[in-house]
C-alpha cells in the first residue's frame, strides 16, 4: 500500500477515471434496462464493508440501472472479521436482496446451511450458458457448493509471468514459454546467474516486496501444493524430502545470484504495512530492466522502456492444467428467500454479460478479468485463449479460524532467519529444515487460542 498523499490522490483520480468511462460505455446501451414504471426500485446488497463499492459496482449499477436504489448493508465493518454463525445471524435479520462475498471464504458453508439460492435454474432460464464462462470459476463455485450453483463470479484474478526480452537476447537464454513449471522458472533464473547477469546488477527473477526467503519459497511451494503447515490437524509439515528439495534450491540459487535478496521496510500501523513511492521504486527491479522475470497482474506494465514479453503463469507439476495463479473471490450469490430476488439475478446477470466485459476492456482492468469469454473477442492478446484454459489450484490449508494471527509473522521471520544462515554458510540445509520443523511447531502450538 502506499502512504503518500501524492499516491492516494493518483488513485482517487484514478478511480474517477475508471468511473467517467464505466459511464460513457455503458451509457448508450444499458437503456433496455431503464424501469418502464419509473418507479424507483429498492435492493439492498450485503457486503463485507461499503469501502470501494463505487469502483466494485456501484458506478455500474448507476450506468445500467439509474432507477435502482441501493441500500448496503455492511457484514464486516472495518474489515473486522466475525464468525460464520454470526454472520448467519446477521444475514437473517437483515434480509438482503444480494449478498457480494468478496475474501471471505464463507461461501462453503452458507450454501451447506441452505443460506443460498441456487442460481443454476436461473442461469439454464437465461440466455447465458455455463461453457460462455471462465470453466475455472465455474467449477470452484460447484465444489465448493456441494455440486450446485449457489453463485457466479463475473471476474477472475490471474496473475502472468512477464519478461524482458531484451535482456534474453543478451544473455542468449530462451524465453519463457506457456505451461512452464514454477521450477522451471527458477531454472531459467538460475541460467541468468550462470550467464554473469549478477555481474550487471541483473537478475533472472524478482518478486517486488516479495524477495526474502519465506516470499520466495512461498511462491515456490504453494505453486507445487505444498504446505509449510496444516491448521486443520496443527502439524508443521517441512520435514520431508520434498521440502527438502525446495529449500536446496533455493539456498543454492540465492548463492549463484539469480536473486536479490531485499528486505525492504515499511510503516505498519495497526498490522497493515505501508510502503510509499520511494520504497516501491527501489523493490520494482522488472521495471528498473534489473530482473529478466516477474509475476505481476494481467494488464500491469505499460510503456516500459524495453519489450516486455508474458507467459501463462507457473503451472503445477502434478497437475499441468492448474496454477496457483488464478483465483475467483468476487462471488455474487442471491440469499434464500429474499424479497426481490428477480432484481438480484438481473444485477448478477449484467454484472455477467458481454456488455460489461467489453467495458473490462476498455478500461483495462489490473486486478481483475472478466468471466465471461466474450472478453477475448475484445482483447486480442494472443496469450489470454491459454489463460482462460487454465484452472486454478484446489484450496488445501484451510481456515486459521482458531489461531493467533500472529503465528503467519513469527513463521515468516523463522524461515528468514534459518534460510539466510543457510544462505550465508552458516549450516546446512538439514540444519535448516530441523530448526524450521521445531520451532515451527512450538510457535504453531502456542498459537492455538483456548477455548
Amino acid at each position: 500500500m502506499l502512504k503518500s498523499s501524492l499516491s492516494c490522490a493518483k488513485k482517487i483520480r484514478n478511480g474517477l477515471v475508471v468511473s467517467v468511462t464505466i459511464l460513457l460505455l455503458l451509457s448508450g446501451c444499458m437503456s433496455q434496462n431503464n424501469s418502464a414504471s419509473g418507479e424507483q426500485q429498492v435492493l439492498r446488497i450485503a457486503l463485507a464493508d461499503s469501502n470501494g463499492y463505487a469502483n466494485a459496482l456501484g458506478d455500474y449499477l448507476t450506468a445500467a440501472f439509474p432507477d435502482l436504489k441501493v441500500e448496503l448493508v455492511e457484514m464486516e465493518p472495518d474489515y473486522k472479521p466475525v464468525s460464520i454463525d454470526q454472520y448467519e445471524k446477521k444475514l437473517r435479520s437483515e434480509k438482503p436482496d444480494l449478498l457480494l462475498l468478496g475474501f471471505s471464504g464463507k461461501y462453503a458453508k452458507l450454501a451447506a446451511d441452505g443460506m443460498l439460492e441456487d442460481v443454476a435454474v436461473r442461469l439454464r432460464a437465461s440466455e447465458m450458458k455455463e461453457e460462455d464462462f471462465y470453466p475455472g470459476m465455474i467449477e470452484k463455485l460447484r465444489r465448493d457448493g456441494g455440486g450446485n450453483l449457489y453463485a457466479l463470479a463475473p471476474a477472475f484474478q490471474a496473475s502472468v509471468l512477464y519478461y524482458n526480452a531484451d535482456l534474453f537476447r543478451k544473455y542468449g537464454i530462451e524465453p519463457p514459454r506457456n505451461g512452464m513449471t514454477i521450477m522451471d522458472v527458477m531454472r531459467m533464473a538460475g541460467d541468468f546467474a550462470q550467464a554473469g547477469s549478477h555481474k550487471d546488477e541483473v537478475v533472472g527473477y524478482h518478486q517486488p516486496l516479495g524477495s526474502m526467503p519465506n516470499s520466495l519459497l512461498f511462491t515456490m511451494s504453494s505453486a507445487e501444493g505444498l504446505q509449510s503447515y496444516n491448521f486443520k490437524t496443527g502439524k508443521v509439515t517441512m520435514d520431508s524430502p520434498a521440502w527438502r528439495k525446495l529449500i536446496e534450491t533455493v539456498v543454492d540459487l540465492y548463492k549463484k545470484g539469480a536473486f536479490l535478496m531485499q528486505d525492504i521496510k515499511g510503516d505498519n500501523v495497526d498490522g497493515t504495512v505501508y510502503y510509499g513511492p520511494e520504497e516501491m521504486s527501489e523493490a520494482d527491479l522488472f521495471k528498473k530492466g534489473k530482473s529478466a522475470m516477474t509475476l505481476a497482474s494481467y494488464n500491469e506494465f505499460d510503456g516500459l522502456p524495453f519489450e516486455v514479453g508474458m507467459v501463462t503463469p507457473p503451472v503445477s507439476s502434478m497437475d499441468t492444467n492448474r496454477t496457483d495463479y488464478l483465483g475467483i473471490y468476487d462471488y455474487m450469490a442471491i440469499p434464500a428467500g429474499a424479497r426481490n430476488a428477480d432484481t438480484a439475478w438481473q444485477v448478477i446477470a449484467f454484472m455477467m454479460s458481454d456488455y460489461v466485459a467489453k467495458v473490462k476492456a476498455g478500461i483495462r482492468d489490473t486486478y481483475s478479468m472478466p468471466a465471461n469469454k466474450a472478453y477475448l473477442t475484445y482483447d486480442r492478446e494472443p496469450m489470454l485463449p491459454s489463460l482462460y484454459e487454465l484452472l486454478p489450484s484446489v484450496d488445501s490449508i484451510g481456515s486459521m479460524e482458531g489461531y493467533d494471527p500472529k503465528f503467519m509473522q513469527l513463521f515468516q521471520e523463522l524461515e528468514d532467519r534459518e534460510i539466510m544462515a543457510a544462505v550465508n554458510g552458516e549450516q546446512s540445509v538439514e540444519a535448516c529444515i530441523a530448526a524450521i520443523q521445531k520451532e515451527g511447531q512450538a510457535l504453531l502450538d502456542a498459537a492455538k487460542l483456548t477455548k
